[in-house]
């Protein structure tokens, strides 16, 4: 399914090389099927550096988690924080 969305800005070099480390994050992070609280962090740390969640940032990782994983959710790995 094709989304438009007319209102969008077109993104600045520095924007689209943000995408790619991020979706270069996401790849290396799921390599092993599994996402471990300090990838899940590293992420999120991405994702929140410039104070917001982008529609972009949000569609990188839906489309490189799905292109790895399928409809298939990778598990968490658990660990105690001590």
């Amino acid at each position: 399914m094709h989304i438009e969305r007319p209102n969008a800005k077109e993104l600045s070099p520095e924007e689209v090389q943000h995408l790619e480390k991020l979706r270069t994050v996401v790849k290396t992070a799921l390599e092993d099927g599994t996402l471990s609280d300090y990838e899940i962090d590293h992420i999120k740390s991405l994702v929140w550096a410039d104070g917001k969640v982008t529609y972009e940032e949000l569609r990188i990782i839906h489309e490189t988690t799905q292109s790895i994983m399928g409809d298939e959710v990778p598990p968490i790995e658990w660990r105690s924080n001590s």
